[in-house]
């Protein structure tokens, strides 16, 4: 029968794996990207803190682009967010169904599957229980825009 070595690991003659080279220094572009990333979480806490507003007050929402948050009035459920050339009339066409925005007629149907009403009760709904936010942002609103998505995962952009 052979003997086993029951030393302990130090007396075996092995050394520790030296740590991974990665941790002690960083790679190009780190720090673009990290500040890329605090650029866009400023930007979602500033659409976050911005005031709600009705769906019926599209017209005193700003004729620039920008971003657009649609939440229920408590701000408990995000339901949508895009990206607008024009803020107004991306709020307007929420009541609308969407027309003439790119999710077309998407929105309609989708919040009445979410919300498991009749698409003809939607306008309804958003008028009485949902409000708008929105940032206006001369650059970057697209990226804005996904990254609100990923970060706050609104039920009918899913």
């Amino acid at each position: 029968m052979a003997e086993r070595d029951v030393s302990p690991p130090a007396e075996r003659g092995y050394e520790s794996a030296p740590a991974p080279s990665w941790q002690g220094r960083t790679r190009a572009g780190e720090p673009a990207l990290a500040s890329r990333i605090s650029q866009l979480e400023s930007q979602l806490r500033r659409l976050l803190a911005c005031p709600l507003g009705a769906l019926d007050d599209a017209d005193l929402a700003p004729a620039g682009p920008g971003v657009l948050l649609l939440s229920d009035s408590d701000q408990v459920t995000h339901y949508y967010i895009e990206s607008c050339q024009t803020l107004r009339i991306g709020i307007g066409n929420l009541l609308r169904g969407g027309r003439g925005s790119k999710d077309s007629g998407l929105l309609k149907a989708r919040m009445a599957e979410n919300l498991g009403i009749a698409e003809l009760r939607v306008s309804r709904y958003l008028k009485e229980h949902c409000a708008v936010r929105w940032l206006q942002l001369d650059e970057g609103a697209p990226e804005l825009a996904h990254f609100a998505i990923a970060v706050l995962r609104p039920v009918v952009n899913e």
